[in-house]
């Protein structure tokens, strides 16, 4: 990969988010491109704030208040965004990838005219930023970098978004709605009972949340009980959702959205052409107007990886998620 290829990549990404905060047009895009563009604006951003301290000194607290408001949602992602990118590059030529992107920053501000009203207009949107206030999909790049290791805190710290069933072709007329991280991008699959699909770090991580539903095939007229429901999710019962030669893990009985329900975790081995694959799956289940509903977690890695801790990494946010369920059509 070539460093001037990346340059020429976030030139004009990086100009137009200093210049006046407009954003391009939300497209999936390669991994090392993403990084290489919310790397450059983090780059550009405090390049800027240093051309403004040194042009108007009185700024100086605004620029820090403004800095430390960022850091505090978006600190740790730049050193694991240089992580990536060294490791991506080597460590040589991402040395002089920084050195030509500093270069083509001092291009850019040069050709710019800082004035007091504009170097205070970014003070301020470096605030709102802080508050999530950055273009697709830097903000999920950022995002995803910054809560690697606690997934669950982007959810927490309010970065999530409302999907809902209604209306979707393959819902089975069904209304239901989770939240899941702002990171995690919406996917359209082609399985039947799969309604949506959402992968984690903007679509490239190894982590999914799917929502299902499937029709269950019952004598017509006839109406589950509270006794059939209650018989129907034992682990016994659960065990025969596990797929032909997968590994039951654990099932717990559970309520979601007052409905009777399970949790159950299991493993598998999923091939894809001469690709084989290790799935840890963990299924929230529940029934209601005789249709069975999934939201399933799931984590996947080559087959010699142990997924126990990747899946203790992601269940609390696996969990948020389940407990955000919400059945529109039970309230109507």
């Amino acid at each position: 990969m070539k460093i001037k290829s990346i340059i020429s990549i976030i030139t004009f990404v990086i100009f137009s988010f200093l210049a006046s905060g407009q954003t391009p047009e939300n497209i999936k895009k390669e991994k090392y491109k993403r990084v290489s563009e919310a790397y450059g604006y983090l780059i550009g951003q405090e390049y800027f704030f240093k051309i403004i301290k040194a042009e108007f000194p009185s700024l100086e607290l605004n620029i820090i208040r403004a800095q430390l408001l960022f850091n505090s949602t978006f600190g740790k992602s730049k050193e694991n965004l240089r992580i990536y990118l060294s490791e991506f590059l080597g460590e040589n030529e991402f040395k002089d990838y920084e050195i030509e992107l500093i270069a083509e920053l001092k291009k850019m501000v040069a050709r710019q005219r800082v004035t007091e009203e504009n170097a205070l207009d970014f003070i301020t949107e470096v605030g709102t930023r802080a508050n999530g206030q950055i273009a697709s999909p830097v903000l999920e790049t950022l995002l995803s970098f910054q809560f690697e290791d606690r997934p669950q805190d982007e959810f927490l710290l309010g970065f999530n978004k409302i999907y809902r069933t209604k209306g979707h072709p393959k819902s089975k007329n069904t209304d239901w709605q989770i939240r899941v991280p702002t990171s995690w991008r919406a996917e359209e699959t082609d399985r039947p009972n799969i309604i949506q699909k959402f992968t984690s770090d903007y679509g490239d991580g190894n982590q999914t949340i799917m929502m299902m539903v499937k029709e269950m095939d019952l004598p017509k007229g006839y109406k589950l009980s509270k006794e059939d429901l209650n018989e129907l999710f034992t682990e016994k019962e659960m065990k025969g959702f596990i797929s032909d030669g997968g590994k039951y893990i654990s099932f717990k009985k559970i309520m979601l959205e007052n409905n009777i329900g399970g949790m159950l975790e299991s493993e598998q081995i999923v091939e894809r052409l001469d690709i084989q694959i290790k799935m840890r799956l963990l299924r929230f289940i529940f029934i209601r107007d005789n249709k069975m509903y999934f939201l399933q977690g799931g984590i996947a890695s080559r087959l010699d990886f142990d997924l126990t801790s990747e899946m203790q990494k992601y269940l609390p946010l696996f969990k948020l998620v389940a407990n955000t369920i919400v059945v529109n059509d039970q309230y109507k």
